[in-house]
């Protein structure tokens, strides 16, 4: 019987071990889970970002090339403004 009893305690003990480590497995896969779903919601995060970045490098390229044009719209005006005041003091001079 004591025999009995002993085995009996191992077995108890196997299967306490046995559940502990299930419950454990179980909390892991439970976290793995959870970081798989953050870690896609980070990448597509990411990627939203990264179609942002890029609308506004294209948008921010668009407005270099607009203010290149303003400048040399100023250019011209500031010339022919120039050459039409050196025009009108030729005229006065005159």
């Amino acid at each position: 019987m004591a025999t009995t009893m002993i085995k009996e305690q191992d077995l108890s003990a196997a299967v306490d071990t046995l559940t502990a480590l299930e419950q454990r497995v179980v909390r892991a896969i439970e976290l793995l889970n959870r970081e798989r779903e953050r870690r896609a919601d980070v990448e597509q995060q990411l990627s939203a970002l990264r179609d942002k970045l890029e609308a506004e490098q294209s948008a921010s390229a668009a407005l270099r090339h607009e203010l290149d044009e303003l400048h040399r719209e100023r250019d011209t005006v500031r010339n022919r403004v120039e050459r039409l005041m050196e025009s009108l003091d030729a005229l006065e001079s005159a």
